[in-house]
């Protein structure tokens, strides 16, 4: 898959989540990268380039003191060829990983921790097995 057929998927999947994601999204841009850079890697505490997937940047909601208007917006990227990778690897489909992924940004840029994610992905988890879907609620 090219970079132009990724940002193609990536934007179907942003505009498919619930509305009642999309309506709260304010000042976040979504940006394709190939792979994240070793400061990234090392703000994380991850040492191989294949297991980051996407990453928030910015000021998540709940710790917004002030209107951020005339703000740069938060990012949220998304590593193309860490997607594809796992993707390759795993056998699952690329459209759950990129929701997976997506959702998991936004959800930090809602204010949510690693730790409660990693609550909120099992869930999911227990989700799938239990209903034999692949696709995340």
């Amino acid at each position: 898959m090219n970079r132009l057929q990724f940002e193609w998927a990536v934007e179907r999947t942003v505009a498919g989540l619930p509305s009642i994601f999309r309506s709260r999204i304010d000042n976040v841009v979504f940006q394709v990268e190939e792979w994240p850079d070793r400061d990234t890697l090392e703000e994380v505490g991850i040492s191989d380039w294949r297991d980051l997937l996407g990453f928030y940047r910015g000021c998540p909601l709940p710790e917004r003191m002030h209107d951020f208007a005339g703000q740069l917006p938060d990012v949220i990227i998304i590593y193309r060829a860490a997607i594809l990778n796992h993707v390759a690897e795993t056998g699952e489909p690329l459209r759950r990983v990129l929701r997976e992924t997506i959702l998991h940004e936004l959800a930090h840029y809602f204010g949510f921790s690693e730790d409660q994610m990693d609550e909120v992905e099992a869930h999911w988890e227990r989700h799938h097995r239990h209903q034999g879907e692949n696709e995340i609620p």
